[in-house]
């Protein structure tokens, strides 16, 4: 780099400053000389040059002066000390003044000085293109800040404003300009100021703020803008309303703390409960259940359910989604286990009209039906592997595409899951991933069989009466609870509400398999009348039709042994079977 560029030479050494002067004119460079540190700075100013060579020993303005002087007014002007040896200690004072670089008198070799030159020149070119970056920079910052949907304003050292953006001047007026923030933050008719005195201290940058006037609330940002002594000049402040979501906030504590105080209410009147929504049960097992339930509806993790068939995970999925702020939500309940492997995909995310053949219209999968709400997710353990890792992304976060289209969606579910066999051997066995094992394995729940509460035998029997025929007042026997609460129950809940309406329909209670014949036997002519308000005719005319019916059924409707049984004969039998109109 050479041609073009402009030096100045500022020596008292005339014999040197021509020789000087006469080497770089010779390879195209433009030079001034100067003789004295006074004449230097006339001529800096004349012909601003690119660099300036300057002795520290010159008369009536010393070196030092200089490079101070040109360090002020002139910093991109690349300043090089000439010095004669044994100044060491001179020449670093020059440089922490301002000079860029240091030669030793005398010269033997002008391509050094030439060097040097070169270097400065580099490095000058670098720091004007710096600048000029920075100031377009600058630009670009300042017509953002005319454009910022928020407040902008810029500072002094003493909070006085010098820059109000648009729409800041549009809402305190353009008169606050050069007033100080604390005043101008002062509403009209107002004694009282509601700009935080927290925000003039240079250790805080960022709080936020309330307007009393109008209740809105700010979130401020203060910036210190450093010169290159890292002293501050100026502070920018940035102000954005943020009185919206202040409100969502403040109704989703009030949300929380109304939830709060209902879950601790549903807690301590849960030791006198046997129901809990849909759920029957007063047993110490249950009781810690239903705390679970009430525990996992506070939160929105994954929840998994573990139990056999027929405890009822269906019923406390939906307990938890119930207890949850997503209660008026969509509860989406999906049999992982009945949908074929080469439509689970479709069925979860859902497809676009003619993804495939058959498909003649869009369809929402379950996560779209599901969104915002809670996905239930039974027999979760035979979803496919190749499943499972989209199913794991969508609910991470990297979301799904619709079969046939190429819209990403996100799905915003709460998962809880169920299933009756040991996830942990799944994962060891490799048929379920680890990271979605871990994804829905979060709140475990364990659901007891019903052969571990029998004690809520007899509450669920009469729950299911109530269920089943609720016109009628149906008891049984204390022998035939007895024998129900003695059966193992491989069918859990669903067997017990089964067999429950059975008897309502047949008059008769039967097991896929019972233990005890003896219990049987009770069973079998237990019939558990209740009095219902009849005159005793008629009650015995049902005690009788039942008794009928129940011998029938015991020796397969063979009337000849039925009637030996009861000890009557058959044309008496006959005749009260018409009566009571009992007709195989």
């Amino acid at each position: 780099m050479s041609s073009g560029a402009t030096i100045l030479y500022i020596d008292d050494d005339v014999l040197l400053l021509d020789v000087v002067r006469r080497y770089f004119e010779h390879r195209d460079y433009t030079v001034f000389i100067a003789e004295d540190g006074e004449q230097g700075l006339l001529l800096c100013r004349l012909h601003q040059p690119d660099v300036v060579l300057v002795d520290l020993n010159l008369p009536v303005m010393d070196g030092f002066t200089v490079i101070r002087r040109l360090s002020e007014e002139y910093p991109n002007i690349a300043t090089i000390v000439l010095s004669a040896e044994g100044e060491m200690d001179s020449v670093i004072k020059a440089l922490h003044t301002g000079a860029w670089h240091y030669l030793t008198k005398p010269i033997e070799n002008y391509e050094i000085i030439r060097h040097a030159v070169t270097q400065c020149l580099e490095k000058s070119v670098l720091l004007k293109q710096n600048e000029a970056y920075q100031l377009g920079l600058e630009k670009k910052l300042w017509k953002l800040f005319e454009h910022f949907p928020g407040f902008v304003l810029v500072c002094d050292r003493d909070m006085t404003i010098n820059y109000m953006n648009p729409m800041l001047i549009d809402y305190l007026g353009r008169e606050r300009l050069g007033v100080q923030c604390v005043s101008a933050f002062q509403a009209a008719g107002s004694e009282r100021s509601w700009w935080p005195v927290e925000l003039s201290l240079s250790t805080i940058d960022r709080l936020e703020i309330q307007n009393p006037n109008d209740q809105s609330w700010y979130d401020v940002t203060k910036l210190a803008i450093k010169d290159h002594h890292d002293e501050i000049i100026e502070y920018q402040i940035i102000m954005i309303d943020i009185t919206k979501q202040k409100q969502e906030m403040a109704e989703l504590q009030e949300k929380q703390a109304i939830l709060k105080d209902e879950n601790l209410r549903l807690l301590g009147s849960l030791a006198e409960r046997y129901r809990f929504g849909n759920l029957v049960g007063k047993s110490s097992v249950m009781q810690e259940v239903y705390k679970t339930i009430i525990r996992a509806g506070r939160t929105d993790a994954s929840v998994i359910l573990y139990g056999e068939s027929g405890t009822g995970k269906e019923l406390v999925a939906r307990s938890i989604h119930d207890n949850s702020n997503r209660a008026d939500k969509p509860f989406v309940c999906v049999n992982c286990g009945a949908i074929p492997e080469n439509l689970i995909e479709s069925e979860f995310f859902g497809y676009k009209k003619g993804a495939f053949s058959g498909a003649e219209l869009d369809k929402n999968g379950y996560l779209d039906v599901a969104d915002t709400g809670t996905i239930f997710l039974d027999e979760v353990g035979e979803i496919p592997l190749n499943m499972q890792t989209k199913l794991l992304r969508a609910l991470e976060g990297g979301g799904y595409t619709p079969l046939g289209s190429t819209e990403l969606k996100n799905p915003n579910v709460r998962v809880i899951a169920a299933t009756n066999r040991d996830l942990k051997n799944l994962v060891r066995a490799g048929k379920l991933r680890e990271d979605f094992f871990y994804r829905i394995h979060v709140i475990p729940i364990v659901l007891p069989p019903l052969r571990e509460r029998s004690g809520d035998i007899a509450i669920l029997i009469e729950h299911f009466f109530e269920q089943f025929s609720p016109e009628k007042k149906i008891r049984l026997s204390p022998n035939m609870i007895r024998a129900l609460e003695h059966y193992s129950w491989p069918g859990n809940v669903r067997e017990l509400q089964n067999t429950i309406q059975r008897y309502l329909a047949i008059g008769k209670i039967d097991f896929m398999a019972l233990e005890d014949p003896a219990l049987l036997a009770s069973i079998e002519y237990d019939l558990g009348f209740a009095y219902d308000d009849q005159s005793l005719s008629a009650s015995l005319d049902a005690v009788e039709k039942k008794i009928l019916f129940a011998c029938l059924e015991k020796f397969n409707w063979h009337q000849t042994k039925a009637a030996k049984a009861l000890q009557i004969d058959r044309k008496t039998l006959y005749r009260k079977l018409r009566h009571h109109n009992i007709d195989r």
